[in-house]
């Protein structure tokens, strides 16, 4: 039985029903919407990247796309000259040139900014302006960058020198001004945070609806406001929720499904009982991924033999699963002399099915994991932001998270769940960290990826994950909204909100 709350209630509307694409996307405010922030968390992307825009971007299938660079090219192995778009302005006015690419990336790789994306941009050495050319910018790498324009992406975004240096000690953070197709109207906390289209966008077809709102909500709430007729997205459906949704009587509803770069990660410390192979050999082998695939996902995803995904640059095709193996298990167990295996948790809600179903199954085979299950957001601040402040990885051995990859290539991911000076990860492993930096220095793509599929492979033999399943993504809107299609990189950004029109009013 579905129960339809009135979601009215609570202050859920907030703006115009009638104009808004309200999404379901957030079950607690995210930590921030605004580039610089010394948080780090991709789902507040979702948001960022309607209010900012990035040198290039991905369009929905993954080519690289001009945004506020119009053309580049790679001088050397170590540099990068952009054209910048001429006639873009700042929702504030604020002229954009190369002075704001310049002020935007020497603030992220200042370490004393402590910007959560500054891992993400690491690989920039200095940028440089030409006196005789505003609408020209060189960026210069540390060393050769295989993944550097993927970094660019989404985790570039754009901000005004002026107007950040003139707030950034009082409202920067609530009021962040980008060129984006959408601009902040309001974020009432706890609440809504509601965009409205910036009637000034350097592409005149952008944005095709008024406003957005994405309606912050538990998630548990999400499909009944979906049926109910007071959300009209959800970008994330759960297995048994695309269930509620196609089994419900309004059949207008429109199911999205996309095998997409995104997977539940659970993520290791190599400490002690962990530190040994064998143990996290053991918890791959006990890891019923049919199980997973049936009961977690609604069968709406495919098993993963590592790290790689399909159609991820720098997969290994070659590898194949750890098959489902509980007496393999239990003999690894015996070997190291572990008879009882206790192991803490956290897992983000929108994993918390999965993490269920892995704690089940551990127990059959003496292994307890003390799980803990929070929203996205308390998941960030607990694992990403305990590293920043602290530079030490939280006190957890597993955490698991269901994460996409918004620039395409292993790398990304590699480094963000496996490098030990990622503020995601878990992991300390010098080799595995040598392995890491060797690909990520290959420039020539054909090299970058020869180097990625052999790290996939010693990310799959050393088990320094627990290997889950790739998602076919499931979204659900209602008829009142066109949503063209979803990205492969199965993340929330620019051009699935940007090009989304609605169709009639209600």
């Amino acid at each position: 039985m579905i129960f339809l709350f009135p979601l009215f209630l609570s202050g859920f509307f907030l703006g115009d029903p009638q104009v808004d694409l309200r999404v379901a996307y957030f079950s607690k405010d995210p930590p921030s919407i605004e580039p610089l922030s010394p948080t780090f968390d991709p789902d507040s992307y979702a948001v960022i990247t309607q209010i900012f825009d990035s040198l290039v971007y991905f369009d929905l299938d993954g080519h690289i796309q001009p945004g506020l660079a119009t053309h580049w090219s790679q001088i050397n192995a170590t540099t990068w000259e952009f054209t910048l778009r001429p006639g873009v302005f700042f929702h504030n006015g604020e002229p954009f040139d190369s002075r704001a690419v310049k002020f935007t990336y020497d603030f992220v790789i200042n370490p004393q900014n402590r910007c959560g994306n500054a891992w993400i941009l690491s690989s920039i050495d200095h940028v440089e302006t030409l006196a005789d050319d505003p609408l020209k910018v060189r960026i210069f790498t540390k060393y050769p960058d295989g993944m550097f324009l993927n970094r660019l992406n989404m985790f570039g975004s754009i901000c005004p020198p002026q107007h950040t240096q003139e707030h950034w000690a009082s409202d920067w953070a609530k009021r962040p001004i980008g060129t984006g197709p959408f601009k902040l109207d309001r974020w009432v906390p706890g609440q809504s945070i509601r965009l409205v289209a910036n009637p000034n966008y350097w592409d005149p077809t952008l944005p095709k609806v008024p406003a957005v709102r994405f309606v912050i909500l538990p998630e548990n709430q999400w499909v009944a406001g979906l049926l109910n007729g007071d959300l009209d997205f959800i970008p994330n459906l759960s297995g048994n929720d695309t269930t509620r949704v196609m089994r419900s009587l309004r059949q207008e509803n429109t199911i999205i499904k996309r095998l997409v770069l995104s997977g539940y990660w659970v993520m290791l410390r190599n400490q002690g009982p962990l530190a040994d192979v064998r143990v996290r050999q053991a918890l791959n082998y006990g890891l019923d991924k049919g199980a997973l695939r049936r009961l977690g996902d609604g069968g709406n995803s495919e098993p993963l033999a590592s790290l790689g995904k399909k159609l991820e640059i720098g997969a290994n095709p070659n590898l194949k699963p750890y098959p489902y193996d509980p007496e393999k298990a239990r003999m690894l167990l015996q070997e190291v002399g572990i008879k009882h295996l206790k192991l803490k948790a956290i897992s983000a809600d929108i994993a918390g099915p999965i993490a269920l179903i892995m704690k089940g199954q551990y127990e059959r085979l003496g292994i307890d994991m003390e799980l803990e299950i929070v929203s996205r957001s308390e998941w960030a601040d607990r694992i990403v932001g305990t590293k920043i402040r602290t530079g030490q990885a939280a006190d957890y051995d597993m955490a698991i998270n269901l994460v996409d990859n918004p620039i395409y290539d292993l790398a990304f991911h590699a480094g963000l769940f496996l490098d030990s000076k990622s503020p995601w990860s878990l992991l300390n492993s010098p080799e595995f960290d040598r392995l890491y930096q060797e690909a990520l220095h290959q420039s020539e793509p054909a090299k970058h990826i020869q180097k990625l599929q052999l790290l996939d492979q010693y990310i799959q033999e050393n088990a320094l994950m627990v290997f889950t399943t790739q998602r076919i993504i499931t979204a659900a809107h209602n008829s009142r909204v066109s949503i063209p299609k979803f990205g492969l990189n199965g993340h929330l950004d620019y051009l699935i909100l940007s090009t989304a029109e609605i169709r009639h009013q209600p």
